[in-house]
């Protein structure tokens, strides 16, 4: 899809009717647009999962005995799942306002102004309405400090703090019991599990994010003297340790969460 996003004009959109060149140009910068909003609310459904786990996990540390007998139904789940998902791709929406193709001509020989091409550039397009290009103005000179702190601060001093907190919260329900049963050790030690695995999941995050926060900053400060090429590995770079986090939180939550291996091991013996 990223090669497709910034191919060269193939020689159909260079030579063939101006329906075709007007097809694919605006095919291209559907996706352009429609893939920038999708990572930027990716990011965002991460974010807000990750503070619902740490919300959650605090929840059953407070209430250790009584918690898993007050089951959320499917209406209520679907709920949460709505809220975050919505949520995301509002946040994500100012995207489709600075995300455009342009038309450029091409470098030739002798002076010559080659083939046009298409390029993705993320500028406000001056076709907008006064309202909708104040907004993408606004959020686009607002962009890298929002990301960085929506996108990279809050999941992971959300759940640094939370964290502490259920970490406390567990220590307390131990020494709370003064002979605590075989149910309620093996329930203690699955939340400190759990809880483990909400910050494994943070610092996953937060690792894959820091090319692209580092990225960020250096077009917005430092673009003039930066090699283009040293621009571009930087945002390979950040694509693909974004890829690489979708890939390994699934691996990293079978590992660490016991009830959600069990789980896993119980559909694959069904299937």
């Amino acid at each position: 899809m990223f090669d497709l996003l910034s191919m060269k004009k193939s020689p159909a959109c260079t030579f063939g009717s101006r329906d075709q060149r007007r097809l694919i140009f605006f095919f291209c910068s559907f996706i352009w647009r429609g893939a920038s909003l999708f990572l930027v609310a990716s990011l965002g459904v991460t974010t807000f999962t990750l503070c619902a786990l740490c919300i959650d996990r605090y929840r059953a540390a407070a209430n250790v005995r009584s918690y898993y007998e007050m089951t959320d139904n499917w209406a209520s789940t679907g709920a949460k799942l709505a809220v975050i998902w919505v949520g995301a791709l509002l946040l994500a929406l100012p995207e489709l306002l600075i995300r455009q193709l342009v038309t450029e001509e091409g470098d030739a020989a002798e002076g010559e102004p080659g083939p046009a091409c298409q390029r993705c550039v993320a500028r406000v397009s001056t076709r907008l309405p006064d309202t909708l290009y104040v907004l993408g103005l606004t959020y686009g000179g607002a962009r890298l400090w929002w990301f960085f702190g929506c996108y990279f601060c809050l999941p992971t001093l959300f759940t640094i703090f939370c964290s502490l907190a259920t970490a406390h919260k567990i220590r307390g329900a131990e020494r709370a019991a003064a002979a605590p049963s075989r149910g309620t050790q093996k329930q203690i030690r699955l939340e400190s599990q759990m809880n483990c695995a909400v910050v494994a999941l943070a610092v996953l995050y937060g690792f894959c994010l820091i090319p692209e926060n580092v990225c960020n900053v250096v077009v917005a400060y430092m673009a003039a003297g930066v090699p283009p090429r040293t621009l571009d590995i930087l945002q390979l770079l950040s694509q693909l340790l974004l890829f690489c986090k979708a890939a390994a939180a699934p691996v990293l939550v079978l590992c660490l969460c016991e009830p959600f291996r069990r789980a896993f091991l119980d559909c694959c013996c069904c299937c």
